[in-house]
């Protein structure tokens, strides 16, 4: 399953668009439509750094999880 190891790859730290394709030997485009995909489900988000955006797994929040099927 290729968006697990976009996932996977992010578990070591963030990471940019590049170096996840590098790592997964996915295509960047195709990477960045997981990503994406990620985001919205609130999975990983984007932050910028030194001009350069970087992924990674979202924290999760203890509020969040205890509310999660309210």
């Amino acid at each position: 399953m290729k968006n697990v190891r976009v996932l996977k790859a992010l578990e070591s730290g963030p990471k940019t668009v590049e170096e996840i394709a590098k790592e997964t030997g996915l295509k960047q485009m195709e990477v960045r439509r997981y990503l994406l995909r990620f985001a919205e489900n609130g999975k990983v988000e984007a932050f910028e750094k030194e001009g350069k955006l970087y992924w990674k797994l979202k924290e999760r929040d203890e509020l969040e999880e205890e509310f999660k099927y309210v």
